[in-house]
């Protein structure tokens, strides 16, 4: 209290303070110092000029002390700490840029679900494909979703918490949903694994009765319905959830002859490669954008005669990786061209 006085120069709080201090000073043995009151007042005399200083000082401890214990928990529990950054809709940096650099660390990031998805981005603990260890699963928010709204959204988590829902007509029968929000919640993801495909869980949504959506009824002749194609999964994801989740742009395309992986360029300096991937949305905190591909991302530098592709856009580079004497790393980029 006395240091936030002091750095804000609040002279009404400063005087309050002073004669606190004082007689706080003065009090005998073991509740204080016995100071006499000349004493007492000297060393008010020798602390004050910490006002003129003293916000910098307090400024720079309290953010080393936040800093630190982020670090720490970023260090030992990467997952989570990511979780919590990215349930707090990011912060510095787009969500995207998070959930790439998740995804370097080795962590799944997947859409909403409805057995699984809070309001907020969730931590969830899965077997392995080989069942022989839990790993950390990201699901995205359902407060994600367009256009589902929040009472649905509860409705949802809490009508779950007595049962998951095992498919569409369990969760249309206990969740009542208008059907905007049932198609988007199909096409983002958010029933995957509840059905054959996005596809078929849209046709069979089309089935409902037009009495209600939570009135909605499943008498008919089951068919096959070609699945969705991995362009169709993006587009919806991008318009729903405001990025690409279970499908990376880069799938669509088809890799040129001699790219190599973002991961491996550091360990190339100043030599001339030609990488394949996308430009994440956001600043980088400096010049140039942030680059990615599956598994890694880093920062690309263009000169400015090459303009910057749009985010989300699949481009080829070639240029080299470059280092300042702070050991911080870019891509300098010598040559962009788009790839469809």
């Amino acid at each position: 209290h006395l240091r936030k006085g002091m750095s804000k120069f609040q002279g009404a709080e400063m005087d309050a303070m002073r004669e606190r201090f004082v007689q706080g000073c003065m009090r005998p043995a073991p509740d204080g110092p016995a100071m006499t009151e000349p004493q007492a007042r000297t060393l008010w005399e020798q602390v004050e000029p910490f006002a003129g200083y003293g916000f910098n000082q307090g400024h720079a401890t309290a953010y080393a002390d936040v800093s630190y214990r982020s670090a720490y928990v970023r260090a030992h529990w990467p997952a989570a700490f990511l979780c919590a950054r990215l349930a707090n809709w990011g912060g510095y940096h787009y969500a995207s840029t998070y959930i790439a650099e998740a995804r370097r660390l080795g962590i799944t990031v997947r859409p909403p679900h409805v057995n699984y998805s809070r309001h907020e981005f969730a931590l969830v603990q899965e077997a392995d494909p080989a069942g022989e260890e839990m790993r950390p699963v990201l699901y995205m928010g359902l407060g994600q979703v367009r256009d589902l709204r929040q009472a649905t959204v509860q409705a949802i988590i809490d009508e779950r918490a007595g049962a998951p829902f095992a498919g569409l007509a369990d969760l249309v029968q206990r969740v009542p949903l208008q059907a905007k929000e049932l198609t988007h919640l199909i096409q983002c993801g958010a029933l995957d694994g509840l059905g054959a495909s996005r596809a078929a869980l849209l046709d069979d949504a089309t089935h409902a009765s037009p009495s209600g959506m939570q009135q909605m009824t499943f008498a008919f002749v089951a068919q096959q319905v070609a699945a969705e194609t991995a362009a169709q999964r993006l587009a919806w994801e991008q318009h729903i959830l405001g990025q690409p989740v279970s499908v990376h742009p880069l799938d669509l395309v088809q890799a040129p002859a001699g790219c190599v992986a973002l991961e491996t360029v550091s360990a190339r300096p100043r030599q001339a490669v030609q990488v394949l991937g996308i430009r994440l949305p956001g600043w980088t905190g400096g010049k140039g954008f942030f680059l990615a591909d599956h598994s890694n991302y880093v920062i690309a530098i263009p000169p400015r005669s090459i303009n910057n592709p749009a985010p989300w856009e699949p481009v080829r580079i070639w240029g080299r990786w470059l280092q300042d004497e702070w050991g911080s790393g870019w891509l300098q980029v010598e040559r962009l061209e788009k790839v469809n």
